[in-house]
């Protein structure tokens, strides 16, 4: 993945979730700087995009299953 990737990824997760990219890649990786760091040239270790890009796609998966039919049922029940 290429960094303009993720910081496009960055920036729809925050979007989604109503806070900063700064935000996202703070509660992420513990790096608010990152954000800008890459939106202005820089760059991360492989490590570091891969926490991060891991953090995005588990919040994601479990935004599925809060609001997948099957929780919708056993919450109704």
């Amino acid at each position: 993945m290429k960094k303009q990737d993720i910081i496009i990824a960055v920036e729809a997760f925050a979007g989604n979730k109503g806070i900063s990219p700064a935000t996202v890649t703070s509660r992420a990786v513990g790096n608010s700087r990152l954000y800008a760091r890459m939106k202005q040239g820089g760059d991360c270790t492989t490590e570091v995009a891969a926490r991060l890009l891991a953090y995005i796609d588990k919040a994601k998966i479990v935004e599925c299953d809060n609001h997948s039919p099957a929780s919708a049922r056993s919450g109704a029940a």
